[in-house]
């Protein structure tokens, strides 16, 4: 038998769960149900207000005409920046408590990081 000839058998590493644990599945899926809710109950309570308040001009060229609301255009805008905001705002949340009470950045198997900064330089 030769130095290579031998077959090598390395059992494979432990498959680690990767799932989520389901109440962070359930608390995900809450999210996409309630973030379009928010954005479109937030657009329609601040085109209203606006109305009412006279907060900024509404350009004519967002009115529709020939709909039943002629707000239309201007709902559905303000409910995609709303829904932008609010998904940000979740975002940072949980990058927040995910940095908090996450896993570790290394794992069992990994070599701590070194604190070498290079040889010393002498002018």
């Amino acid at each position: 038998m030769g130095k290579y000839s031998g077959r090598i058998v390395q059992e494979p590493l432990r498959d680690r769960n990767r799932q989520a644990h389901p109440i962070w599945r359930g608390v995900g899926f809450a999210l996409l149900i309630l973030t379009p809710i928010i954005a479109i109950f937030g657009s329609i309570a601040l085109v209203e207000a606006n109305a009412t308040q006279g907060w900024v001009e509404i350009p004519r060229d967002l009115i529709a005409k020939g709909v039943g609301d002629p707000l239309l255009y201007v709902k559905i805008i303000v409910g995609l920046v709303i829904f932008v905001v609010v998904t940000v705002f979740f975002r940072l949340i949980t990058f927040i408590l995910y940095g908090a009470f996450g896993p570790s950045r290394y794992g069992p198997l990994d070599v701590p990081p070194v604190a070498y900064k290079g040889p010393k330089k002498s002018r």
